[in-house]
């Protein structure tokens, strides 16, 4: 009982924090912007080649843009697959001149999913990822925090990742 009232709360909170974030208003692009890899996107894409020349041999299986830290350059977040059944999630983006990448961290294994949310209505852009491993669902609400990406809140992410 204790758990399902836990999980509960967690729902509520989750669901108050997407209410919050004005919907009806454009905070970046929508989950549909989010897209699966393709490499034409290379010749073209000066952090997809900057993440390709220090990830070779890892598949690319999302990515989508955004202007996470509001210095006015897109950033690019990326999920790969590392191995059978493991995948990771990390972010480039501009330090100065140069491109630099964070942390990695667990990504779900399928249907993954990234919406970015204003949540608290400033910078840095908060996002979600969320998807799944076999029947298992979870999400966890992410942003660059000095230069690295920091987990604010999520439900069921040790499970599906």
């Amino acid at each position: 009982m204790k758990n399902i009232r836990h999980l509960l709360l967690k729902l509520l909170v989750l669901l108050f924090l997407i209410s919050v974030c004005g919907c009806s208003e454009k905070d970046g692009p929508t989950p549909g912007d989010q897209k699966d890899f393709d490499a034409s996107v290379l010749g073209e894409n000066q952090m997809m080649q900057y993440f390709v020349g220090n990830h070779s041999g890892q598949t690319i299986l999302k990515y989508a843009q955004a202007d996470l830290d509001a210095d006015g350059r897109e950033d690019l977040i990326v999920i790969f697959n590392i191995a059978k059944g493991k995948n990771m999630m990390s972010v480039i983006r501009h330090q100065g001149v140069d491109l630099v990448e964070t942390n990695a961290v667990p990504a779900p294994v399928s249907d993954q999913m990234i919406q970015f949310k204003n949540i608290d209505k400033k910078p840095p852009l908060e996002f979600i990822l969320q998807g799944r491993k076999g029947a298992k669902v979870g999400y966890a609400i992410f942003r660059v925090e000095d230069g690295k990406l920091a987990d604010l809140f999520g439900e069921g992410m040790e499970d599906c990742c």
